[in-house]
């Protein structure tokens, strides 16, 4: 689910993710490389992704190491230090397996929405969409504690 989901949030923000020279991204990757080390992840394959939205603010790590960065969060971080302050509780909720919390939530409601989907959109962006908005986003903030 990890790549799909990965794979979902590129071609949703296709056009706007900074390539890897660019300085914002460079910055990015430099306080990841500080951080993995005490991470207890180093075996999963990092990836960086700043995505050039000035208004939004925020990061966030999905599970396999995909880390990605909105460009209005680094002003908001003011530097190297904030950032790894934000990267660093992004991590923590990989660590505390709170994805797989998650997911683990989905067991009965995934066969059903994949049901919905197929009678009222074929896509399958409903089903990812319903499931997002009622386990993903209300179980967040309860794991933000």
């Amino acid at each position: 689910m990890g790549k799909q989901q990965y794979g979902q949030i590129l071609e949703e923000y296709q056009g706007q993710i900074l390539p890897r020279w660019h300085p914002q991204t460079m910055m990015v990757h430099r306080v990841l490389e500080r951080l993995i080390p005490a991470s207890g992840l180093e075996s999963q394959a990092w990836e960086v992704h700043v995505i050039d939205d000035e208004e939004q603010m925020n990061a966030f790590v999905i599970p396999g190491g995909k880390v990605f960065v909105f460009s209005g969060l680094l002003p908001v971080c003011d530097g190297e230090d904030g950032l790894a302050t934000v990267l660093g509780h992004e991590i923590a909720h990989n660590v505390a397996h709170h994805a797989a919390e998650n997911y683990s939530r989905l067991s009965l409601a995934l066969p059903l929405a994949y049901l919905v989907s197929f009678i009222y959109d074929v896509s399958g962006n409903l089903t990812f969409m319903l499931l997002d908005y009622a386990y993903t986003r209300p179980g967040s903030r309860k794991q933000e504690v």
